[in-house]
């Protein structure tokens, strides 16, 4: 039912104005082609901003136009084929092309930006785990890619690249609210170059003053799909 309201939404917008949008002057050769957008599953940092993308299963209609829509528009804005993440929250986005005989729509989630502060001055004890962090098999890109440490549901720490001794680590500081705070740690991982976010599968409990993993034995942290 949502998704036909969205398409009759999307008719009337494109009818009852004739210069919000449209399409082409192609011929009415769709039969048989679907189209899949291709961000499906994505996961968009507030103040982020992600391409939208169409797959058509004919390729010879590659390039041709797209119309895109979201459900809510406080948590993100659209700009062309790109969406603006704005506030947490998921949003459904629906693309209509074909000459407008097609119609694909995937759901984006929207996550709130990951800000260090000043921990220490909130929390009062901290871990540290020095680890050897990967993702899907490869090494952990500090320039793409972060990673937070969650407990409680609250962003505690943000894993710091390092180096000594020619050793590239991560180094991961934990803080926790109170001297006696326990709880499993959840790690994450917010790729921004494919909008993407991993949680680890492992558990890690919170050991207020404790160290994993050394220079010579680094912590594995491997984040997989």
């Amino acid at each position: 039912m949502k998704h036909l309201l969205w398409t009759l939404t999307a008719s009337l917008l494109m009818i009852s104005c004739g210069d919000f949008y449209q399409f082409g002057e192609e011929p009415d050769d769709w039969d048989g082609v679907s189209m899949r957008i291709t961000n499906a599953e994505s996961c968009v940092m507030v103040g982020d901003s992600m391409p939208l993308g169409i797959e058509f299963s004919d390729t010879s209609k590659i390039g041709s136009p797209v119309f895109w829509m979201l459900s809510d528009p406080n948590i993100a804005k659209l700009r062309n084929d790109t969406l603006k993440a704005h506030q947490p929250g998921v949003v459904d986005v629906m693309a209509i092309g074909g000459n407008g005989h097609l119609t694909d729509t995937c759901r984006v989630r929207v996550i709130d930006r990951w800000e260090a502060g000043d921990f220490h001055r909130w929390h009062p004890s901290d871990m540290v785990i020095y680890a050897d962090i990967s993702i899907d098999g490869k090494p952990w890109d500090s320039s793409t890619m972060m990673i937070g440490a969650f407990v409680g549901g609250e962003l505690t720490g943000l894993a710091v690249p390092r180096e000594a001794f020619g050793i590239p680590y991560a180094e991961l500081r934990i803080w926790a609210p109170t001297n006696q705070g326990q709880g499993k740690i959840d790690l994450r991982c917010y790729d921004r170059e494919n909008f993407r976010l991993y949680v680890l599968r492992d558990d890690i409990e919170y050991d207020a003053y404790q160290t994993l993993g050394t220079l010579s034995n680094l912590y594995p942290i491997k984040f997989e799909r």
